[in-house]
Protein backbone atom coordinates (compact mmCIF):
# COMPACT_ATOMS: atom_id res chain seq x y z
CA UNK A 1 0.00 0.00 0.00
CA UNK A 2 1.51 3.24 -1.11
CA UNK A 3 1.35 6.68 0.41
CA UNK A 4 -0.87 7.85 -2.43
CA UNK A 5 -3.65 5.55 -1.35
CA UNK A 6 -3.49 6.90 2.20
CA UNK A 7 -3.76 10.50 0.98
CA UNK A 8 -6.84 9.65 -1.03
CA UNK A 9 -8.64 8.63 2.16
CA UNK A 10 -8.45 12.23 3.38
CA UNK A 11 -10.61 13.42 0.50
CA UNK A 12 -13.77 11.67 1.77
CA UNK A 13 -16.53 14.18 2.46
CA UNK A 14 -18.02 13.34 5.88
CA UNK A 15 -21.30 15.08 5.06
CA UNK A 16 -21.79 12.95 1.97
CA UNK A 17 -20.72 9.77 3.77
CA UNK A 18 -22.97 10.24 6.80
CA UNK A 19 -26.00 11.90 5.28
CA UNK A 20 -25.51 15.59 5.97
CA UNK A 21 -25.04 17.74 9.04
CA UNK A 22 -27.63 17.69 11.79
CA UNK A 23 -28.30 20.63 14.01
CA UNK A 24 -27.32 20.48 17.67
CA UNK A 25 -31.01 20.30 18.64
CA UNK A 26 -31.48 17.19 16.45
CA UNK A 27 -28.45 15.46 17.92
CA UNK A 28 -29.26 16.04 21.57
CA UNK A 29 -32.51 15.10 23.20
CA UNK A 30 -33.71 17.23 26.07
CA UNK A 31 -32.81 16.21 29.60
CA UNK A 32 -36.42 15.31 30.32
CA UNK A 33 -36.53 13.01 27.29
CA UNK A 34 -33.28 11.33 28.31
CA UNK A 35 -34.58 10.84 31.85
CA UNK A 36 -37.85 9.36 30.56
CA UNK A 37 -35.88 6.99 28.31
CA UNK A 38 -33.69 5.91 31.22
CA UNK A 39 -36.71 5.22 33.41
CA UNK A 40 -38.33 3.28 30.59
CA UNK A 41 -35.20 1.19 30.06
CA UNK A 42 -34.95 0.37 33.77
CA UNK A 43 -38.61 -0.61 33.79
CA UNK A 44 -38.06 -2.86 30.75
CA UNK A 45 -35.12 -4.53 32.50
CA UNK A 46 -37.24 -5.21 35.56
CA UNK A 47 -40.06 -6.65 33.47
CA UNK A 48 -37.56 -8.88 31.66
CA UNK A 49 -36.12 -10.01 35.00
CA UNK A 50 -39.58 -10.82 36.31
CA UNK A 51 -40.42 -12.87 33.23
CA UNK A 52 -37.15 -14.81 33.49
CA UNK A 53 -37.77 -15.54 37.16
CA UNK A 54 -41.29 -16.69 36.33
CA UNK A 55 -39.93 -18.93 33.55
CA UNK A 56 -37.44 -20.43 35.96
CA UNK A 57 -40.08 -21.11 38.60
CA UNK A 58 -42.38 -22.78 36.08
CA UNK A 59 -39.52 -24.88 34.71
CA UNK A 60 -39.34 -23.29 31.26
CA UNK A 61 -35.89 -21.77 31.75
CA UNK A 62 -33.09 -24.14 32.66
CA UNK A 63 -30.22 -21.68 32.65
CA UNK A 64 -29.88 -20.25 36.15
CA UNK A 65 -27.05 -17.93 35.18
CA UNK A 66 -29.27 -16.12 32.62
CA UNK A 67 -31.83 -15.43 35.34
CA UNK A 68 -29.12 -14.26 37.77
CA UNK A 69 -27.54 -11.99 35.15
CA UNK A 70 -30.91 -10.42 34.32
CA UNK A 71 -31.59 -9.90 38.03
CA UNK A 72 -28.20 -8.29 38.65
CA UNK A 73 -28.47 -6.03 35.58
CA UNK A 74 -31.91 -4.92 36.69
CA UNK A 75 -30.66 -4.25 40.23
CA UNK A 76 -27.66 -2.23 39.05
CA UNK A 77 -29.76 -0.19 36.61
CA UNK A 78 -32.26 0.61 39.35
CA UNK A 79 -29.50 1.58 41.80
CA UNK A 80 -27.94 3.87 39.19
CA UNK A 81 -31.30 5.52 38.52
CA UNK A 82 -31.80 5.95 42.25
CA UNK A 83 -28.40 7.63 42.63
CA UNK A 84 -29.16 9.96 39.73
CA UNK A 85 -32.41 10.91 41.44
CA UNK A 86 -30.54 11.53 44.71
CA UNK A 87 -28.00 13.78 42.97
CA UNK A 88 -30.76 15.72 41.23
CA UNK A 89 -32.57 16.18 44.52
CA UNK A 90 -29.37 17.34 46.24
CA UNK A 91 -28.73 19.80 43.41
CA UNK A 92 -32.26 21.17 43.66
CA UNK A 93 -31.94 21.56 47.42
CA UNK A 94 -28.60 23.33 47.02
CA UNK A 95 -30.08 25.74 44.52
CA UNK A 96 -32.99 26.46 46.86
CA UNK A 97 -30.54 27.28 49.68
CA UNK A 98 -28.75 29.87 47.56
CA UNK A 99 -29.35 33.46 48.55
CA UNK A 100 -30.31 35.92 45.86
Amino acid sequence: MGIGSIKSLGSVDPQAAYGGVKTVRDQQASFADQLKNAISEVNDMQVQRDSKVEQMVTGEATEVHDVMIAAKESQLAFELLLEIRNKLLESYQEIMRMQV
